[in-house]
């Protein structure tokens, strides 16, 4: 999965911020006169609120050529191109950065401010000296809100999508935050950021050590990964990765009990099943170790080329071992040719059972409907 790149970084004076409001503002009035936006639309709402905002940038993306005498690049012309300078100096990738930060800031500084109460206490206070007066005075406590938390959040905004993502960034913590650092961007999807965010600190921090660079790209495929990450060696994660390539992420996801079954696994084995070892249930593995290295090799090749997708789809049901895949494991366990052999009998028994694997795939998933 290619990560956020976000535009340069830029100084806009205030003349250019004045600039490009005014600009946005004459967007949203010619939107609003072609019943694109609501005719009660205005800047002050839209950039109060991220859902309005979500709707008034993809709005634009689908009509740019209603304000192509407005949005103009450098040249005078139409823009067309996200990261080339418009009139005003800056482009359209740094306009939207400007405002979905802008639109953040707003947002997480009202979901974390601190209730207003208002506190009566006792004051005592010395009188000539001599005598002592107590009085009561009300005072007004609460109201702020965590700033590090909306720095940390809102300054890692720059894309449209992150805007309906702002209620789920919100859930993280100080200790989440610090560690992602400059890679919150990389959380792309509210099941990513409820997996990272069931995450305690010192896992993250073992995991961050192991993975070194590639963890913004496990976060942004699978950051439950990063438990699985953290019990196991370095050097047996990069074996893994390598082996496995992004699929490692999906792999490392997967419980400690399957982890158990998986330590009986040399190297040379590990390459062989390769990015199997993502889907396949326990199960399944259990009955394909009674194969030696070259016989579970040519399984696995001869299921690839007859079952296609469908393989992921048997392996990962642990219904299959014991209804068709144990038959296959006999029947290799017994024969005596050399391995090239082996392969092409590999192939041609499971094209001649894929009619019967298609056909139990469909009674286990009305079974699964059913239950």
């Amino acid at each position: 999965m290619p990560l956020p790149q976000f535009p340069p970084p830029v100084d806009m004076s205030n003349e250019t911020k004045r600039g490009i409001i005014d600009g946005v503002k004459k967007v949203i009035e010619v939107f609003k006169g072609a019943g694109r936006l609501d005719p009660e639309a205005s800047y002050s709402g839209i950039i109060h609120d991220p859902r309005d905002l979500y709707r008034f940038i993809k709005t634009y993306r689908n009509s740019p050529e209603l304000v192509g005498d407005i949005v103009i690049d450098s040249k005078g012309a139409p823009a067309t191109a996200e990261n080339a300078p418009l009139i005003c100096g800056v482009t359209l990738a740094q306009v939207q950065q400007l405002l979905v930060k802008t639109c953040a800031k707003h947002f997480l500084e009202l979901a974390n401010k601190e209730e207003e109460k208002i506190v009566t206490e006792e004051v005592k206070t010395k009188v000539l000296g001599l005598f002592t007066r107590t009085e009561t005075i009300e005072r007004k406590v609460g109201g702020g809100f965590d700033e590090r938390k909306v720095r940390d959040i809102s300054r890692n905004m720059a894309f449209d999508w992150q805007l309906p993502l702002l209620p789920a960034y919100n859930i993280l913590n100080s200790t989440h935050l610090l560690e992602l650092g400059d890679d919150l961007a990389c959380l792309q999807s509210f099941d990513a950021i409820k997996e990272f965010a069931a995450l305690d600190q010192p896992t993250i921090k073992k995991a961050k050590t192991i993975v070194g660079d590639d963890f913004g790209n496990i976060i942004a495929v699978r950051p439950a990964a990063l438990a699985g990450i953290a019990g196991w060696p370095k050097d047996m994660y990069l074996y893994y990765r390598k082996a496995l390539g992004d699929a490692a992420f999906e792999f490392f996801a997967r419980d400690k009990e399957f982890f158990m079954v998986c330590a009986s696994l040399d190297k040379p084995l590990i390459s062989i099943y390769g990015d199997v070892l993502a889907y396949i249930d326990s199960t399944n593995l259990l009955e394909m170790q009674r194969l030696n290295i070259d016989r579970t090799d040519v399984l696995l090749q001869g299921m690839r080329a007859a079952f296609g997708p469908k393989m992921r789809e048997a392996l990962s049901n642990p219904n299959f071992a014991k209804d068709i895949l144990r038959k296959l494991v006999e029947s290799l366990q017994h024969v005596s040719q050399e391995k090239a052999q082996m392969v092409q009998s590999a192939m041609i028994t499971c094209k001649a059972i894929l009619p019967q694997v298609t056909e139990w795939l469909d009674k286990q998933k009305s079974a699964a409907l059913q239950s």
